[in-house]
Formats: C-alpha cells, structure tokens, sequence
C-alpha cells in the first residue's frame, strides 16, 4: 500500500554535503539518509517535517487515535 500524501512524480532533489569529504550527496525528496559516493560515510539529510505534519491526508492514513497521539507528541517537543 502506498501513502496517499506521496506522489513519485513529483519528487525534488537536493544536495547535502558530506560530513567528513565535504563532496555534495544527491537525495531525492523520499530519501532522509544515504552513503557518501567518495568516502562511503552515511549523510544525513537535515531534519524535515514528519508527513503527519504537512499531509492532509495523514489522519486518515495513520489513524486518528496514533495521529493525535503523534501531534502531541511534536507540539511537546516544539515547546521545549
């Protein structure tokens, strides 16, 4: 099954240098962590919104008992 939130046509690809190299590593949108071509260190994409805080479709997908469990608990750690 495939989130309803996500539509591969339309992923963006952004550029992350690598940590220890400094070489840009390419991610596409879907992609949150991948292994530096150059000196093989893992890279990580900057943190980025959980789906369940921009998806209009996220309650529905997930359930409404885990989304609201899982906004309170982003809005707490927002707070802090």
């Amino acid at each position: 099954m495939k989130c309803p939130g996500q539509d591969s046509r339309k992923l963006t690809i952004s550029y992350h240098p690598c940590p220890n190299c400094g070489k840009p590593v390419e991610f596409f949108s879907d992609e949150f962590r991948l292994r530096c071509p150059n000196c093989k260190t893992i890279v990580m994409k900057e943190q980025s919104p959980s789906c369940i805080q921009w998806c209009q479709s996220a309650r529905e997908c997930i359930g409404a008992e885990l989304y609201d469990k899982l906004m309170g608990k982003m809005t707490e750690q927002d707070s802090t």
